[in-house]
């Protein structure tokens, strides 16, 4: 007998877009702004850092740890947090990884010692990881909560509404670095340890504002009746937030029951192995280059010119130069490959723009390094430009499609666990490019290094290949938890759902 989908859920897929969807965008999406805020902000304030502690020029082996020691903190962060939320619900793990980030941006700010210099980054250090902990186990619970909340005509591009938040935290980043160097321009500049704490323990001020609104949520459908098995508190969640009336499925507790299997089974390997190795694989070869080319871009600027290097400038107006031109990158190039993503990821499918995107930051990354000597330092802008879009087709690629994806192939009662598993491959991939940048990023090396974002690229585009398309299916149906879908509809419940009304949630 042909196993149909559940009303609750049914009444999910089938309902309009509305202001619930959009609020559920805002509120997972705020995470996402902090974290990517704290993330790309240190990259920023690095160099205040060995101005202030360091005589002016912070040491290789110190810059890679400011900048890599929050990607070791997401690694754990990803894994442990993406397992929890599979196993104590998705928004009561969510809360505590909200609070975690809360106090430890803050605490990166206020890193103080009794020895100044080494021990005041020491301290640093040991917050950052904690606040990478804690941003690591936004990605799996953002993710899965939105794809579990989202209609199934636009669920790919509420996925990546959320995680375009990434881009406006980037260019916050680069716009409250300008402004806060800017106060403090025509100081003394001994005020430099004022300006990257002031930078640093402002990402705290979002994740706290959306703290409130994410308690509210109610837990998702999904877990509730297909891992909790609670099909009468799936219900009721749901008829609130659609403002109808949902019978409950008493089919429920059977249909989780003969789903049911571990991560380490040999029914999830038959499934599901091939797709966690390609998601893992592709996020891993994607996060080598991104996070390269973002962390280390100020670096990789100087060296052809875009950024003045002369021994002397005031630390405050080469910040101001350096977050400049990250915020002009973010909005000509970051910014709208998020918004693409958005408006084709559920027209396009997320393995076709994947390759597209893999293919793309390809192309332009030789063309960045093929002529790197002798050509860039004489046509800097064509450079940036060329860097932009890299930067463009990486956001309208696998940016995007690697978090959207395993939040959607993967059974309910594994989807948290196994986003975190293959984020955590990302993250392991960054950290690869923070420590090869750090130790190799003298200019006779940054040509090299290209070449290596070049195969890295071409290992994600041939593991994209493993990877099934989602697009326009229901969830259930994509993972297996539904053999077939219910050759009838059920009348009332596509009725009610074209009548929705909009409800706060």
């Amino acid at each position: 007998m042909a196993r149909g989908q559940l009303r609750v859920l049914h009444a999910l897929d089938v309902a309009r877009t509305q202001l619930y969807h959009f609020m559920a965008i805002v509120i997972a999406g705020m995470g996402f702004f902090t974290d990517a805020y704290d993330f790309f902000a240190i990259s920023l304030v690095t160099d205040l850092i060995g101005y202030q502690y360091y005589q002016g020029h912070t040491p290789r082996g110190v810059s890679a740890a400011i900048n890599g020691i929050a990607l070791c903190g997401a690694v754990p962060g990803q894994l442990v947090f993406g397992w929890l939320g599979d196993k104590m619900g998705r928004k009561r793990i969510y809360g505590v990884t909200l609070v975690l980030m809360v106090v430890t941006s803050l605490a990166s700010g206020l890193s103080f010692s009794k020895r100044v210099g080494k021990n005041v980054v020491t301290v640093l250090c040991f917050f950052r990881f904690w606040l990478g902990v804690s941003i690591g186990g936004d990605y799996p619970l953002s993710a899965t909560i939105m794809s579990e909340y989202a209609n199934q005509r636009r669920r790919g591009a509420f996925i990546a509404a959320v995680f375009a938040m990434q881009g406006f935290g980037n260019l916050a980043a680069g716009i409250v670095g300008m402004v806060v160097s800017a106060a403090f321009l025509n100081s003394d500049t001994s005020n430099a340890d004022f300006v990257w704490r002031i930078v640093l323990m402002f990402g705290a001020v979002p994740a706290a504002l959306t703290y409130c609104w994410r308690m509210k949520m109610p837990e998702t459908a999904r877990y509730t009746a297909l891992v909790g098995k609670d099909a009468k508190k799936a219900a009721s969640d749901m008829s609130s937030v659609l403002n109808m009336d949902i019978p409950e499925d008493e089919a429920v507790k059977q249909l989780a029951r003969q789903d049911q299997y571990g991560l380490f089974s040999a029914e999830f390997v038959r499934r599901h192995g091939i797709h966690l190795l390609g998601t893992s694989v592709c996020w891993l070869a994607l996060d080598v280059t991104f996070y390269s080319l973002n962390l280390f871009m100020k670096d990789i600027f100087s060296n052809v010119g875009l950024i003045g290097t002369r021994d002397g400038d005031n630390p405050f107006k080469r910040m101001i130069n350096v977050t400049a031109l990250h915020t002009v990158i973010a909005l000509c190039g970051t910014l709208p490959g998020y918004f693409f993503t958005v408006a084709f990821v559920d027209r396009f499918g997320r393995v076709r723009i994947q390759l597209l995107g893999f293919t793309m930051m390809s192309v332009f990354i030789v063309c960045l390094a093929v002529p790197y000597d002798q050509y860039w330092t004489k046509h800097k802008y064509g450079f940036a430009v060329m860097y932009g879009m890299t930067t463009f087709f990486a956001n309208f690629g696998p940016n995007t499609t690697t978090f959207i994806i395993p939040a959607e192939i993967f059974p309910a009662g594994l989807r948290s666990t196994c986003h975190g598993i293959s984020g955590a491959f990302g993250k392991i991939g960054a950290i690869i490019g923070v420590l090869l940048f750090g130790f190799l990023h003298a200019e006779k090396h940054v040509r090299s290094m290209l070449f290596v974002l070049v195969g890295c690229n071409l290992v994600g585009l041939v593991f994209t290949l493993l990877l099934p398309e989602s697009k326009g299916m229901v969830l259930e149906q994509i993972t297996g938890e539904m053999e077939e879908q219910q050759p009838q509809q059920d009348a009332a419940a596509v009725a009610a759902a074209e009548c929705i009304q909009a409800v706060p949630v």
